[in-house]
């Protein structure tokens, strides 16, 4: 899990997070290239967003994200709140999800978590590239994507109060396809 605390209103981080096109690219650590081919807009439940990014040697990968669940900015007991979540249908991994919440919790303060589970394919060596290489490449990610959205967003006081990350591969036998 990683938790960004950033001064903004729910509304403003949501539309910024609706627009793929103009977002993955900004929100991605300099070097991966990250191009986006394609998104079915406006975003909603079944929209697919194609991007392309450099891999690992040097080769470009496609990757394409479904948006499996989607609930734009809505009234709870509590405040307001939103989620999103993305599941991969073709690229790298035999499985990614990703998965995106917000809660105001004021009216100029916005906490985003979000959570990733990924499977690699090829048993043990994806176990082994996973241990060696990927799991550090998500969690530089996730750093980068909390510490860009300031710049992003025009300077609009976004700030991390509190981060973490717990992910990386789960065994096969602990999550089902239908997750």
């Amino acid at each position: 899990m990683f938790q960004t605390t950033v001064n903004a209103p729910l509304e403003a981080v949501w539309a910024f997070h609706e627009d793929p096109q103009a977002n993955l690219p900004l929100l991605a650590p300099p070097g991966q290239g990250v191009r986006v081919e394609s998104a079915d807009l406006p975003v909603g439940v079944g929209s697919r967003i194609a991007i392309s990014i450099d891999g690992p040697l040097g080769r470009r990968m496609r990757w394409v994200a479904e948006i499996v669940e989607h609930a734009p900015p809505h009234a709870v007991v509590f405040g307001m709140e939103a989620r999103f979540v993305d599941k991969q249908v073709e690229g790298p991994f035999a499985q990614w999800r990703h998965e995106h919440e917000f809660e105001a919790v004021d009216s100029r303060t916005t906490r985003v978590v979000e959570r990733i589970t990924y499977r690699l394919p090829l048993g043990p060596l994806g176990w082994l590239a996973d241990w060696l290489y990927v799991r550090w490449r998500v969690r530089a990610l996730m750093r980068h994507r909390a510490r860009a959205m300031p710049e992003v967003l025009g300077g609009s006081g976004f700030g991390v109060r509190g981060s973490g990350f717990s992910g990386g591969m789960t065994k096969p036998e602990t999550r089902s396809p239908n997750e």
